[in-house]
């Protein structure tokens, strides 16, 4: 189920983690790993050229399109060289591809065989960004076909996994993920849900209790009330949770627009890797 993973690298620290990690998983799993890097063709467009110009005090009309494609070929180069450099050092078998297109679309176009791909919560203009989630792991939660691992800052073992449940379709197949990787890395898991008014939340643990007896790992299960950002970032605080695995969106754009996701305060509020399964 894991024998591909992707890894989407830019050269900025939050991308050097997400390659940690992915190799971290790699070695653990037995699989090839693909690092793709993608030559943004919206720097490449005139107009963005004639901003950068005018910005400078230059010409508009002179061309730096040559000069902007050769340095981005060269960055690209010098990541494929770090990236087989790394593959190599840990043993794991390497891909690096090397494309160009609009970077969230494309990284999903690449990434499409894989059972993962891992991001950075933020690329090389995270200073830009505070809080938020950068544009292209946003736009990537929101597109990707498979499984989304935001990675953190730290890279140690994936040793407990936090899964949150809803009675959504996404968390379903959050938990089937969920238990397949603890299943595969060994790890133990604890099953959360935050009770509405509904008060089926013990229900709901004790099937997911059931589905994941046959893969013989080591489950606990918490059911908490209030809010559900506060009672995921409290539980994965108490079982000290390595990665977060839950849903990537579970109401339309319009609705999220307006009162937030789960998913993303998540990732906001923590720095825990989270996996957002489509």
């Amino acid at each position: 189920m894991f024998s591909h993973l992707a890894v989407g690298i830019d050269g900025s620290a939050a991308a050097d983690a997400a390659l940690d990690l992915t190799l971290q998983l790699a070695t653990k799993l037995g699989s090839v790993v693909h690092g793709i890097h993608v030559i943004d063709t919206a720097i490449l467009e005139g107009s963005f050229i004639t901003d950068v110009s005018g910005a400078l005090g230059v010409e508009p009309l002179l061309n730096l399109t040559p000069q902007v494609q050769e340095l981005l070929g060269d960055l690209g180069e010098t990541l494929r060289e770090r990236f087989n450099a790394r593959a190599e050092e840990s043993a794991v078998r390497g891909r690096f591809h090397l494309v160009r297109g609009a970077v969230a679309y494309t990284l999903v176009e690449e990434s499409a065989s894989s059972a993962l791909l891992v991001v950075g919560r933020r690329g090389l203009n995270e200073r830009f960004h505070g809080e938020l989630l950068g544009p292209v792991t946003e736009r990537l939660l929101r597109v990707s076909t498979i499984p989304v691992l935001v990675s953190s800052k730290e890279t140690g073992p994936l040793a407990h996994i936090l899964i949150a449940l809803d009675n959504g379709q996404r968390a379903r197949h959050a938990l089937r993920w969920g238990g397949e990787l603890a299943r595969a890395l060994e790890a133990g898991v604890t099953l959360v849900h935050a009770d509405g008014e509904s008060g089926d939340g013990q229900q709901l643990l004790q099937n997911a209790l059931d589905y994941l007896r046959p893969l013989e790992i080591e489950v606990d299960t918490r059911l908490e009330s209030g809010n559900p950002v506060k009672a995921i970032e409290r539980v994965a605080a108490e079982c000290s949770a390595d990665l977060i695995c839950m849903g990537s969106h579970t109401h339309s754009r319009l609705i999220e627009m307006v009162l937030g996701s789960t998913t993303e305060a998540i990732l906001r509020r923590l720095d825990t890797a989270v996996m957002c399964v489509p």
